[in-house]
């Protein structure tokens, strides 16, 4: 670990050194990927931060087929996801690159209909 990076990301000239402390990853993801085994069954803020995207993508991924939910609840129902294909698909290139994509679609596709949206009136 490098000492000297850190301390300039979580110090700030003046300010004493317990009281600078910048949380770089919040702490609900901190503590999911410091655990010693993953629980049984992941929720959508714990598959989010295993695949390193927003919590409001998971159902956007369910979606589109990328990500499939354990058992067969319905549309809005909580989901939970299994770690073992969590970890699965985050190791494969392939499928992380369609998740990028799909993620990058839809907010191409959501803020071109929101900019045409104003510009439309004929």
């Amino acid at each position: 670990m490098n000492t000297a990076i850190n301390e300039r990301v979580t110090t700030f000239p003046g300010v004493r050194r317990d009281c600078a402390r910048i949380e770089l990853v919040p702490v609900h993801v901190r503590e999911l990927l410091n655990v010693r085994r993953l629980p049984a069954r992941l929720n959508a803020p714990q598959t989010a931060a295993l695949l390193n995207c927003g919590e409001h993508d998971i159902s956007l991924l369910v979606r589109k087929g990328l990500l499939k939910p354990l058992g067969h609840p319905p549309p809005n129902a909580m989901k939970y996801f299994a770690p073992t294909e969590i970890l699965e698909l985050a190791g494969d290139s392939k499928r992380m690159g369609q998740i990028c994509d799909a993620i990058h679609d839809y907010w191409r596709d959501k803020n071109a209909a929101k900019s045409n949206g104003g510009h439309n009136s004929a």
